[in-house]
């Protein structure tokens, strides 16, 4: 049991968890924090979680700041957007997401790519098209996608997140990892 206690902060110094966040409106950047939250939680103590939030806005800014973004969207494990509603098409955000695909990323394993989407106050009537969007990016980039309709009260628990976050981190571990800290896998102790 001791060489575990010795092994420990070893393994664990190379666990790294990457979160990128983009979202449409202010309503969705509170989504979007929460799920940069849980996902950190989910983790747990054993990953070093590091996050950025940016608007859509800050895609136009100039283009230092443009390729700067991109690059660490792309390099990011967890790619969240945001957005409340879907009453048009966002060409502008789709448009963003298809440039990301042109640069060569560090991730090593799959990514998540992560969609909270509307609430209960705004149409849904571009639902269906931003939904294939954002499955065509994922497909593109390798990344798991699951998306959210972020209704009252989805943000009371994180059960719908869960299984692709841990799925992700199992991706990450080292196999020796896997040997040395089966319980800690997750982050559950």
């Amino acid at each position: 049991m001791q060489t575990d206690t010795l092994i420990e902060p070893e393994i664990l110094a190379g666990r790294r968890l990457r979160v990128f966040s983009l979202y449409v409106d202010f309503a969705a950047a509170v989504r979007a924090r929460w799920a940069t939250r849980q996902i950190a939680k989910l983790a747990g103590e054993h990953w070093k979680s590091s996050s950025e939030m940016w608007s859509l806005d800050s895609v136009t800014a100039s283009e230092p700041i443009r390729k700067m973004i991109a690059r660490d969207a792309a390099d990011a494990d967890v790619l969240v957007i945001a957005m409340s509603s879907l009453e048009r098409r966002e060409l502008e955000l789709v448009e963003w997401l298809d440039s990301l695909t042109e640069g060569k990323t560090s991730r090593r394993v799959s990514g998540l790519f992560i969609g909270l989407l509307g609430d209960e106050t705004q149409p849904a009537g571009e639902l269906d098209w931003t939904v294939k969007q954002f499955l065509g990016y994922a497909q593109r980039t390798d990344r798991d996608f699951i998306w959210h309709w972020m209704e009252d009260g989805t943000m009371n628990h994180n059960g719908w997140l869960a299984v692709s976050v841990e799925a992700l981190l199992a991706r990450k571990l080292p196999v020796h990892d896997l040997a040395f800290l089966p319980a800690a896998v997750m982050g559950g102790v």
